[in-house]
């Protein structure tokens, strides 16, 4: 959009020249006027504010061009690689005073529409904000409604992450006027981190125990699982097997069951292409074998009736979200996207194959599998969602994990963290050159029901998992 030719820039309560440009702040006719961006950085959209009031007492404000379209207001100039941290202010004019005051060594963004929608802003946009080091500083007016917006705001990210800057005046440009730029650059420094101590008496839950407990238990796509234990919400769930065996394929028909039962579902297959995914997950609802075939000249009009009607419900039901990764296995790239699936598309399960790719490369140090074992779990501590995750194995003496041998919890990858950190593990085997693959329940922190779950045989025309009870005893 055609940008509009600003009266001569003066400065303007307390920001210089430099910044009124920086940010896209001119003066036009007796209007104030803020040049919003896209997220790629292109002019889309102005607010047009009267610099006096009116009869009403009440300065008129106005749109042009597209401001749905628009991301916080400084956006363009906030760079993760430069600025380890990002304020999000409240007013167009806080931003710009803080970034002022930091020489611009802080990134700092304003929301678009107040502090009565800053944290719906913030939350379908989260990604943007993850990305920095050492999280974000909320720096949004100090009365009552900004209160109540850093509030919503700060439960949007880890504790550790999130930080409140209290100003001795209104806020940010008003500290910079009234008090100077010193004081606003301690003010933010000094933001503090806003958590509870976590300790509390045992008298502050009296009575809790006389309703259920608030968690959600759902039965999976395997009925003697099921008989094992439900997934519940808050729980981190491993799958472990050896190579070959067809973890992803188990992972794939809980998450399409899931789906087909309404509840949304993140992807993270670090193993395939999203594109790759998507053949195989239609594939599977379709009931047939797609991703292998080099033509589907033999399909009948039947067979491919249900490859569309299966297409519109994986691409279009709104059910399933994919990370598309193009190699990308760093560990605080997963945790963000994870973060946002979750927290601003709203899925319920996450099913992330497989941790053990993720960390130095193909995550041979068990120190880094540990520590993102750990990360994991306060995700789940901090969203209450499911994760379920694939793990590799490590090489034990006497044992085949690729011929039949099913695996015991020693031979989890990593220093035994991930063991201690996971609520259920259920574990596969299978002898080569058979198609009968068996499946046992390692640990069941909830309910404690372990041992043989029942055997699975799977049906490569129908890419389908028949689940049946085959008593290992009498094999």
């Amino acid at each position: 959009m055609k940008e509009i030719i600003f009266d001569l820039t003066e400065p303007h309560r307390g920001l210089d020249k430099r910044t009124l440009d920086a940010y896209g702040v001119g003066f036009k006719d007796g209007h104030i006027i803020f040049q919003y961006r896209t997220p790629s950085g292109e002019f889309c959209a102005q607010k047009i504010r009267a610099l006096e009031p009116g009869a009403d007492g009440k300065r008129m404000t106005t749109w042009r061009g597209a401001p749905k379209e628009v991301t916080g207001f400084g956006m363009h100039l906030s760079n993760p690689a430069k600025h380890k941290q990002i304020c999000i202010c409240e007013g167009e004019l806080d931003a710009p005073s803080i970034y002022q005051a930091f020489g611009g060594k802080i990134a700092a963004i304003s929301v678009p529409n107040g502090a009565q929608n800053a944290s719906n802003f913030i939350k379908k946009r989260l990604d943007e904000f993850l990305r920095f080091e050492n999280g974000v500083v909320v720096c949004t007016d100090n009365d009552d409604a900004g209160n109540e917006a850093a509030a919503k705001i700060m439960e949007l990210f880890d504790p550790g992450k999130v930080r409140r800057a209290i100003f001795p005046r209104k806020d940010a440009n008003e500290t910079l006027t009234e008090m100077g730029g010193h004081v606003l650059k301690e003010t933010v420094a000094a933001a503090k981190e806003i958590r509870p101590d976590r300790i509390r008496p045992a008298s502050d839950y009296a009575g809790i125990v006389l309703r259920p407990p608030d968690r959600q238990a759902t039965d999976c796509a395997f009925a003697y699982w099921n008989n094992k234990t439900p997934f519940y919400d808050n729980q981190l769930i491993l799958l472990i097997a050896g190579s070959g065996i067809g973890k992803t394929t188990f992972a794939r028909a809980l998450c399409l069951y899931f789906m087909e039962s309404g509840l949304k579902c993140g992807w993270l297959g670090l193993e395939e292409t999203a594109e790759e995914a998507v053949f195989r997950f239609v594939g599977m609802a379709a009931g047939l074998q797609l991703h292998a075939r080099q033509s589907y000249d033999e399909l009948t009009p039947d067979e491919m009736k249900r490859i569309e009607q299966a297409d519109r419900f994986i691409t279009g039901s709104g059910q399933l979200e994919l990370f598309d990764h193009f190699g990308s296995l760093d560990e605080e790239v997963i945790i963000n996207r994870m973060q946002y699936m979750v927290r601003t598309l709203g899925c319920k399960f996450i099913f992330l194959d497989h941790l053990t790719i993720i960390s130095s490369g193909l995550g041979h140090d068990t120190r880094n599998i540990d520590s993102l074992a750990t990360k994991i779990r306060s995700f789940i501590a901090a969203t209450k969602c499911t994760v379920f995750a694939i793990s590799h194995l490590s090489r034990q003496p006497n044992q085949n994990f690729e011929n039949g041998d099913v695996p015991e919890l020693q031979a989890i990858r990593g220093s035994h963290g991930l063991v201690q950190l996971a609520d259920t593990i259920w574990a596969l085997g299978r002898k080569r050159g058979t198609n009968l693959t068996q499946s046992h329940c390692l640990k069941n922190r909830m309910l404690g029901r372990t041992g043989y779950a029942g055997s699975f045989e799977f049906n490569e025309s129908t890419q389908s998992l028949s689940h049946r009870w085959v008593d290992p005893v009498m094999q």
